[in-house]
């Protein structure tokens, strides 16, 4: 599974065959997103399918852990509602969550005002709590960065080119050339 891309037929057949009383929503699909392709599913709803080998393995950890930490945020998550199970069409986990309405913050300007910042440091407050003892750990996140240099090449060298591609590289030299936490 490399990079998978799904096209409408595809997404509502999975619908059909596992929530039929979904599958007849407006679907459309929504530009952004690393690991999963995401649709949007009628006007509340959002269905996300991994594309990527590690995705399906993080919407599990989603389905189960969202549901939990979303009411004590400040700000929406989107919460899974339904879960998608492997199947003969498709053999991962796939998810249908909440629609968050927005803009992903890498789509959008920089200067949100200081009102972003405090809502973002509200959210992290929240966020950083002492996490239960089945909680899951991540073998990618919270570790020196320079273990992650040959994905981050990889996902960089997908995305931009000429001086485009080599301020990303400079960017990431920098943030990988910062002390340890």
């Amino acid at each position: 599974m490399s990079d998978l891309v799904f096209d409408e037929e595809f997404v509502r057949s999975l619908l059909k065959e596992q929530h039929p009383d979904l599958a007849d929503l407006e679907l459309r699909l929504v530009d952004g997103g690393w690991d999963n392709q995401m649709w949007r599913l009628g006007e509340d709803l959002a269905v996300r399918l991994p594309r990527t080998e590690r995705a399906s393995a993080l919407l599990e950890k989603e389905h189960r852990w969202l549901p939990a930490l979303a009411p004590r945020l400040p700000l929406p998550v989107p919460v899974p509602v339904r879960r998608g199970e492997p199947s003969e069409r498709f053999p991962e986990t796939w998810i249908v969550t909440t629609w968050v309405a927005g803009e992903p913050a890498d789509r959008a300007p920089i200067d949100r005002g200081p009102d972003a910042a405090e809502a973002l440091a509200g959210f992290l407050a929240a966020l950083h709590r002492e996490a239960p003892g089945d909680a899951p750990s991540s073998p990618i996140r919270g570790v020196p960065l320079e273990r992650l240099t040959a994905e981050v090449e990889r996902r960089v060298q997908n995305a931009a080119s000429g001086a485009t591609l080599a301020r990303m590289r400079e960017v990431w030299d920098d943030a990988v050339a910062a002390d340890a936490w």
